[in-house]
């Protein structure tokens, strides 16, 4: 049986699957919705479905499994075929040395050669380009792809296995990911490992305990003092991230993967920049994804505390209670290494998972860790950050995060966070992957708020669009370090 047979009944067979899992989501959903949820009689069959929906998982492994076997076993074997077969009377005998691959598309060398620094998500970029030449109109992208790069090109076989629809083109989940790998020294929280979770309906309840039972010690003849676990909700909604990025139409003439690689990062950096900002620091007004700070906020709340407002404008109203410790602004090492470790006990003693733990922090404050020494001269942190580690735990360094924070007295405007977040607890919920949409004659209104014309100016419009939210499954998983000034002696 051929390879490309082989591949179609690995889908043929996935298929079934892929319609009973969308039935038994659909049903976990409604279940999950029931205001009246019991946990007594809907318990069951919630987690009767969600047996179900893993045995479907190992099903579909399975298949997986078994399909992928049988086609590397048939690689294989035309691969030794190719090596064992003989030339054929007459036919020349000399062997041709094997053709480099000089594809900036598909070679991470080709584009290093070519001064790009990486192949990655290339394709996006040409899509783009040719949606740009086709005018909007997914078909004549194809047709002009199969004229500038071949029919056999990775950008055209794109177009050719993707959704047009009113002019746009979706690009499959596949090159998303590669979207955000690209940016990730900056976009660092989808790198970080969240979990993610489909929201396809653009909305989602995820069931929480909010109280637990409780058990009690009795005398013989009283009786059993009675108690009820209470269950809440988590309620998840798309936020809707949007960017609209005008490209020379000159630019989108040329013919190289530099032009490629142009659009692929004015399209890619504002959003997965914005996103990546929301995730952190969002605090869900506007129309916007809570972030890291918003939910430690609202753990403060939860013990007593008070939120806190920080501007780097005016006047900050630093946060008490919950898991937040406000950094001396006088540093040392001392203090600085009582605060980071003051953070991991917040976390322990709100009984947080130890399984997946992240810290964020501005460069500078990398910086100053990676640079002080003790008295002895010994530079302290500096052999764990090489290894990508501080005290035990990975972290992420980004200039997303501020350093330009007012202090409650206006003193010092120069303060930072760092954070330590349980990773395990971040559910990243995707409603619809990225979206482009193209137009030769739109009106656009540009940073200086002056109405400009694609059409006049000869430009392209790109439109980008994903929806998504982000939520914590428990607030306490987030630990929050304030009014950091670490830096290190020179700057």
């Amino acid at each position: 049986m051929s390879i490309h047979e082989l591949r179609a009944k690995r889908a043929t067979a996935l298929d079934p699957i892929e319609v009973q899992r969308k039935s038994f989501v659909a049903q976990l959903e409604a279940l999950a919705g029931k205001p009246d949820f019991d946990p007594a009689v809907d318990g069951p069959e919630f987690e009767k479905i969600q047996k179900s929906i893993a045995g479907l998982d190992q099903r579909e492994t399975a298949i997986g499994v078994f399909y992928d076997a049988e086609i590397d076993r048939e690689i294989a074997a035309l691969e030794r075929a190719a090596k064992t077969a003989l030339p054929v009377e007459g036919q020349e005998t000399h062997r041709v040395p094997a053709t480099v691959n000089a594809d900036p598309y598909t070679s991470e060398s080709a584009a290093l050669a070519k001064g790009l620094t990486t192949h990655k998500a290339l394709i996006i970029g040409g899509c783009a380009r040719m949606i740009g030449q086709g005018g909007g109109n997914i078909y004549n992208a194809r047709m002009a792809a199969k004229e500038l790069y071949g029919e056999n090109h990775p950008v055209t076989k794109a177009l050719l296995a993707g959704v047009g629809a009113s002019g746009g083109f979706i690009v499959p989940p596949d090159y998303v990911a590669e979207i955000i790998e690209l940016l990730r020294p900056q976009a660092v929280v989808r790198s970080a490992g969240p979990r993610a979770l489909p929201m396809p309906r653009g909305t989602l309840r995820l069931p929480s305990q909010t109280s637990a039972a409780t058990a009690s010690y009795s005398a013989e003849d009283r009786p059993i003092q009675v108690s009820q676990q209470k269950i809440g909700a988590i309620v998840a909604s798309y936020k809707k991230l949007t960017a609209l990025v005008p490209i020379s139409n000159d630019l989108m003439r040329y013919a190289d993967p530099a032009a490629d690689a142009f659009v692929r990062d004015d399209l890619v950096k504002v959003v997965a920049l914005r996103e990546d900002l929301a995730f952190m620091l969002g605090d869900g007004t506007q129309d916007t994804p809570r972030g890291f700070i918003s939910f430690a906020n609202g753990f403060a709340v939860q013990t007593g505390g008070t939120i806190g407002v920080w501007s780097s404008i005016a006047n900050s109203a630093f946060a008490t209670g919950g898991n937040f410790i406000t950094s001396n602004p006088t540093y040392t090492l001392a203090t600085a290494a009582s605060e980071l470790g003051g953070a991991i006990n917040r976390l322990d003693t709100a009984n947080v998972p130890d399984s997946k733990r992240m810290w964020f922090m501005h460069p500078r404050s990398f910086n100053y860790l990676n640079n002080v020494q003790n008295s002895l001269g010994v530079y302290v942190y500096r052999d764990d950050l090489r290894a990508g580690q501080l005290l035990g735990y990975p972290f992420k360094k980004t200039t997303q995060i501020p350093a330009s924070i007012w202090d409650a007295t206006g003193t010092n405007k120069d303060t930072s966070f760092i954070m330590l977040v349980e990773m395990t607890d971040a559910l990243l919920l995707d409603s619809m992957t990225l979206e482009l949409a193209v137009s030769r004659e739109g009106m656009y209104v540009d940073q200086n708020s002056v109405t400009q014309s694609a059409f006049q100016n000869d430009e392209t419009l790109i439109r980008a669009i994903e929806e998504h939210d982000f939520q914590m499954r428990h607030d306490a998983s987030v630990a929050v370090i304030q009014g950091v000034r670490y830096a290190p002696a020179i700057s």
